[in-house]
């Protein structure tokens, strides 16, 4: 079998640059509402990953242990998480809601010690100060942050982002919970599964007249992004400390970034250039720290690195 030294690493790495690819299909989708395109999004992901198990012979993964009620919860987050999310977005705007957002490691670092029983090290510290940094000058508006006036609806925004953050941390953090008891592909499914049928309301608010010239290009995001993106990203938050898997999740903005810059023409800035390089600098931190780590089984992911900490 095929192992790579480093797997849990790569795997959440590829899983954000594939997130990252989200406003390359945003940009070809048109006259659909954003509650439809999240649905369908997670719909056909779902389907991706039921139908890799059962051509697989895996199914048997899905079938619910202990921790049915936290299993359960992870789809609530996801759900929760992306309404604040896309709330923050409507009423401030995208750069203030991926900064907000992306505040998930601190949240992250302030609590594992607790939760989780993780240390914290010098490297982490270090790296979660640059790529917050780097997160900025990535998403940083022309005229800064404070010529954004921060009352009203605008102050809704900012608290919904703030717990946006706070949920992504504990996505994050019940990964590795979870995954004493279900493989990687078991979070990932129920996890969208869960979050697809809280959605499904949104699923009958648009017409098929509209929906069907944008399917394929539905289908193929949703498989992209959370049928593969979400399966890595799940293997990596549950092979490594959350500590690590969340300051590693920030290469995501760096990722939509260059896919504008290369096919959308988006013009990169020194700011952004300068905060790509520091978001990369604290991903290489947190990858070549604590090297000790086993590698990963690329193929059997079932099989991939066990969690060593007893909570």
């Amino acid at each position: 079998m095929f192992q790579v030294k480093k797997g849990a690493h790569l795997a959440v790495l590829l899983g954000c640059i594939l997130y990252g690819m989200t406003g390359l299909f945003l940009a070809g989708i048109h006259s659909l509402p954003i509650t439809s395109i999240i649905f369908y999004r997670l719909f056909f992901g779902l389907i991706f990953i039921f139908t890799f198990l059962l051509v697989t012979n895996r199914l048997e993964e899905l079938k619910p242990g202990k921790r049915k009620f936290r299993l359960f919860l992870q789809g609530i987050f996801i759900t929760v998480n992306m309404f604040f999310y896309f709330l923050c977005v409507k009423e401030t705007c995208f750069s203030i809601a991926i900064l907000l957002e992306y505040t998930a490691p601190i949240y992250v670092m302030l609590a594992s010690p607790f939760v989780l029983k993780e240390k914290v090290g010098k490297e982490s510290v270090a790296a979660l100060v640059l790529a917050i940094a780097g997160v900025y000058f990535v998403i940083r508006p022309e005229g800064g942050f404070g010529a954004l006036e921060f009352s009203g609806s605008r102050l809704i925004g900012i608290v919904s982002g703030l717990f946006a953050g706070m949920l992504l941390a504990v996505i994050i953090m019940n990964v590795r919970i979870l995954k004493r008891d279900y493989s990687e592909f078991a979070i990932a499914f129920w996890g969208t599964a869960i979050s697809c049928i809280l959605m499904l309301p949104f699923a009958f608010e648009t017409s098929f007249s509209l929906l069907a010239p944008n399917l394929l290009t539905l289908i193929v995001f949703g498989i992209v992004s959370v049928g593969i993106g979400g399966v890595l990203t799940t293997i990596g938050f549950a092979n490594l400390q959350s500590q690590t898997g969340s300051l590693l999740a920030l290469i995501e903005p760096v990722a939509g970034v260059f896919f504008d810059l290369v096919f959308l023409g988006v013009a990169l800035s020194a700011g952004t250039l300068a905060g790509c390089v520091l978001v990369l600098a604290a991903a290489v931190i947190v990858s070549y720290s604590g090297s000790s780590k086993p590698a990963m089984n690329f193929i059997g992911f079932a099989d991939s690195t066990e969690i060593v900490e007893k909570y």
